[in-house]
């Protein structure tokens, strides 16, 4: 992209530099996924063109079911860069803190959305509290860099399970009520039967000890966190 003025980092992760710019007037984030150097060139390459590929697709998809988060304005595969709207607002720990008034409301809106990815095929995979922003009266999703497109009940109950967990784990005496809210907004979109399906599907993960609690937030054994920001 020209003309792009860089205003400053917003955060660095594990994989991925956010950086605050300024486009034609419009305010914008860049997330640049960063070469590693233990990895051979080519294969860096590769991975980190693979996963802004799919991460831009995700989100566009993710658009287009209705689900709240930032458009995709440009993607710079030479960087492995994705130019996202850059939103104005604060992530959910502040106002769980606060035991808002509005919580129940903003966690039934978090669960029809997340039943609209699934719908959709699509899965978040770090669903914490962390990455839901608050942008006026809606709760958007940001980071998908763990997401991915998947039919797999499995993918869709890890999103509601560390949901849960990570509102368990920092609020525990909230967390039924958000917890119930959540699955009511989930069901006014996918329907009584999906919920229980999913409830049941958690209930295995849960069994069969496939997530180990690391800092007050359940995390999959399977999945890098570095695959987020």
């Amino acid at each position: 992209m020209d003309d792009v003025e860089d205003l400053g980092i917003i955060k660095v992760g594990a994989e991925a530099v956010l950086r605050k710019v300024l486009w034609r007037g419009m305010y914008l984030v860049e997330k640049r996924r960063v070469p590693k150097p233990y990895r051979h060139p080519e294969l860096d390459r590769e991975v980190r063109t693979s996963r802004t590929v799919r991460e831009a697709r995700v989100m566009i998809r993710a658009k287009e079911a209705g689900v709240p988060c930032p458009a995709v304005i440009h993607v710079d595969l030479q960087n492995a860069s994705i130019y996202m709207q850059y939103l104005e607002g604060s992530d959910l720990r502040p106002l769980l803190d606060s035991h808002s008034s509005i919580i129940p409301n903003l966690a039934r809106d978090i669960g029809a959305s997340l039943a609209r990815l699934h719908l959709s095929g699509i899965y978040h995979g770090d669903v914490v509290p962390s990455n839901l922003m608050v942008v006026g009266e809606q709760v958007a999703f940001i980071d998908f860099g763990l997401s991915g497109f998947s039919q797999d009940i499995e993918e869709h109950a890890v999103d509601l399970h560390l949901f849960e967990r990570g509102v368990s784990a920092s609020h525990p005496d909230i967390a039924p009520r958000v917890t119930r809210s959540l699955k009511e907004g989930y069901a006014s979109v996918a329907g009584e039967e999906r919920l229980l399906e999913v409830e049941a599907k958690i209930a295995e993960i849960r069994s069969r000890a496939r997530y180990v609690e690391r800092g007050g937030l359940a995390k999959a054994g399977r999945r890098s966190v570095a695959g987020g920001f």
